[in-house]
């Protein structure tokens, strides 16, 4: 899958990203009361993403020849056009496993989740000395279960039947990016996100919120 995604990503863009890691999940779960359960600890698993990349919301150098309307009005707001040229963003797919261990004595339970999305990344660059540079990022996705259970003593319960689970999740959060340049058609990074689920609906009066954090290398191919 992830093959046909960089070949059919290749084909309308000039930058390639690839990213692995380790995404570390908590679980919020309010009873129908509003307590917290504090039994469930964060779990861990795995994730990738694949995404398209547009360097700079605006190349200086060609709106400083271009006659379009917005390269005209830019032209007389050079501190927007500046800033403008320093934020960047992502738009790809992702594939991130939301796990969760806990127990009440005395069974132990765990959630065994994978789920796919796509998502999307506006940032702001600084460069910094021999050829590295920072991201400061924000982060919204929109995810899907595809294969989920939940092992509760000896049983196994199908999540993708859920409620809780089965729905959109859309997360929202922020991240960071640390890059560096090897070539000019090779860039490596590494980076950290947190997020949020928004907007959950309660279940039977209850909700189930996933707040993820997902540490990850990757690398940048421009071609």
């Amino acid at each position: 899958m992830l093959t046909i995604l960089f070949i059919a990503f290749s084909s309308f863009s000039q930058q390639i990203k690839l990213s692995q890691g380790l995404s570390i999940t908590t679980y919020d779960y309010k009873n129908n009361q509003g307590e917290s359960i504090t039994s469930l600890k964060s779990g861990s698993g795995i994730a990738f993403q694949i995404s398209v990349h547009k360097p700079k919301l605006v190349d200086l150098a060609k709106f400083q020849v271009s006659q379009k309307p917005f390269a005209i009005y830019l032209s007389k707001n050079k501190l927007m056009a500046k800033a403008l040229s320093y934020m960047n963003y992502d738009v790809g797919a992702q594939f991130s496993q939301l796990n969760a261990v806990g127990d009440i004595n005395p069974t132990a339970f765990s959630y065994q989740t994978d789920f796919l999305g796509v998502f999307g990344k506006l940032g702001v660059r600084a460069p910094l000395p021999y050829q590295f540079a920072i991201t400061l990022q924000g982060i919204l996705s929109v995810n899907k279960i595809v294969h989920g259970n939940q092992l509760l003593g000896n049983r196994y319960l199908d999540l993708t039947i859920d409620p809780q689970f089965s729905g959109v999740k859309i997360i929202a959060g922020y991240g960071f990016e640390i890059e560096k340049s090897f070539t000019d058609k090779l860039v490596g990074h590494f980076s950290y996100q947190k997020g949020q689920t928004l907007g959950v609906s309660p279940v039977n009066n209850s909700t189930l919120n996933f707040a993820p954090a997902l540490f990850s290398v990757g690398l940048r191919i421009n071609k």
